[in-house]
């Protein structure tokens, strides 16, 4: 089979443009055989995504990524990793009530870490002016906007610098891994690790073979070798560890956009996962 199983649509909310109905036209047209939308945090698409593929030949996989965290050493900061959920119910109340709850725990924190970051001196301005919520990101950019952070990496973007001093202030306590496997198992789905050789951006990257040896301690199911931004060296190594670790093998391209183009990931790695999701 020919799949994509890492794609964004609307739901996740002012990062994607995707609609349910123009992915499965554009996963028909792209020769696709399985999609996967894996909304942030959020399984509101499911249902039209279901809907919208209903005849069209493209099978539709149920998925959500979720945002997790998770120390691999007891003496380390927590390391921020975004995990794949797929083949429960939309409707599972145990998956529906870990997406409200990575909100609700990210909100409090930004709200927390907001009063202790002040407290120590900080300048942290126009966070009352977003028309919404901030969340621990959002403080994240204005910490590193608007101070000199003594880490900061040459030509490190805000959110990223931020994000490094927030969890070096052990003041974020996102959803953890272990609820993630923990919930997918109880309704019946796989968890899988989002792209672990990626090397941009603010969670846990890349993935050292000590954090994925862990976390399949833990119960992960599998990881996403096949990514756009994985070169041959490092899918070929991802693949040595999910062989070694008896992981499942996952592919997608990320696509938040129909400028940024799905991914047609065919290997036979992809076979056992494919015959644990797709109805015979």
């Amino acid at each position: 089979m020919v799949i994509d199983l890492h794609i964004h649509t609307t739901a996740t909310a002012h990062h994607s443009s995707w609609s349910p109905e123009a992915l499965v036209a554009a996963a028909r047209d792209r020769g696709l055989d399985a999609i996967a939308v894996t909304d942030h945090n959020t399984l509101a698409s499911l249902a039209a995504l279901q809907a919208a593929a209903r005849g069209s030949g493209v099978v539709a996989i149920n998925g959500v990524e979720i945002d997790s965290g998770w120390r691999t050493a007891p003496d380390e900061p927590i390391r921020l990793w975004h995990t794949l959920v797929y083949g429960a119910r939309a409707d599972d109340p145990g998956l529906q009530q870990l997406c409200a709850a990575v909100a609700q725990r990210n909100h409090a924190d930004a709200v927390a870490l907001q009063a202790q970051l002040q407290r120590a001196g900080m300048r942290l301005t126009g966070l009352d002016t977003l028309g919404r919520p901030a969340n621990v990101a959002d403080v994240a950019i204005a910490l590193a906007r608007e101070n000199v952070l003594p880490d900061r990496l040459p030509d490190e973007r805000d959110e990223a610098a931020g994000m490094r001093a927030v969890l070096a202030c052990d003041g974020y306590h996102p959803v953890t891994v272990a609820e993630v496997i923990a919930v997918a198992h109880r309704a019946g789905g796989i968890a899988v690790l989002a792209h672990p050789g990626r090397d941009h951006g603010v969670a846990a990257i890349p993935a050292r073979r000590a954090d994925v040896v862990a976390l399949a301690a833990l119960g992960l199911d599998g990881i996403e070798v096949f990514y756009p931004s994985h070169n041959e060296q490092r899918r070929a190594l991802l693949l040595q560890w999910a062989g070694e670790l008896g992981l499942l093998v996952s592919g997608g391209s990320d696509s938040h956009h129909p400028h940024q183009p799905l991914a047609a990931w065919e290997h036979p790695a992809l076979a056992p996962l494919l015959q644990r999701l797709v109805p015979r």
